[in-house]
């Protein structure tokens, strides 16, 4: 096969590989009353405590842009609030509620057990090679904001 072939082939297998992860992952949150977005969200904000709005955007691989619409729905939910920020009066910090903890520390049981169906597929070896493969690609293409800051591409 060509180069090109190849290549069309890699984007079919990422979209695949995106699409079945997706079904398998929002099929396991749904039990939660979760979407994917809603769960990265509330993991993003487990492992780095309140953030601003910019700063929880910058780390979130499911949204580009300002995540403002998603967040109004988590706080509507009551999995997060809104509080002053103390060292910015235009802004607030968003944190979990006690609810958005609960649905956290459950979204990483989901997480766990799906990683381990991956890991139940590719030996670790095999994982270290696809990740270092993916983390080249991603750095080629440009944009790699989120996964860069959310420490994904130092794990090669």
């Amino acid at each position: 096969m060509t180069g090109k072939k190849e290549a069309e082939r890699l984007r079919y297998f990422i979209l695949a590989a995106q699409r079945q992860g997706n079904r398998i992952y929002n099929e396991s949150l749904s039990e939660l009353g979760l979407t994917s977005s809603k769960a990265e969200v509330l993991s993003v904000l487990q492992q780095n405590g309140p953030l601003s709005l910019k700063q929880l955007g910058s780390l979130l691989i499911c949204e580009t842009g300002s995540p403002s619409r998603l967040i109004q729905r988590l706080v509507e939910e009551d999995l997060i609030e809104r509080t002053p920020n103390p060292n910015d009066s235009r802004s607030t910090i968003l944190q979990l509620t006690e609810i958005g903890r609960e649905k956290s520390e459950r979204v990483t049981l989901v997480e766990d057990q799906i990683h381990e169906k991956v890991s139940d597929q590719l030996n670790e070896k095999e994982l270290q090679e696809a990740n270092a493969l993916m983390g080249k690609l991603l750095k080629g293409l440009g944009n790699t904001g989120a996964i860069e800051k959310r420490g994904f591409l130092d794990e090669e």
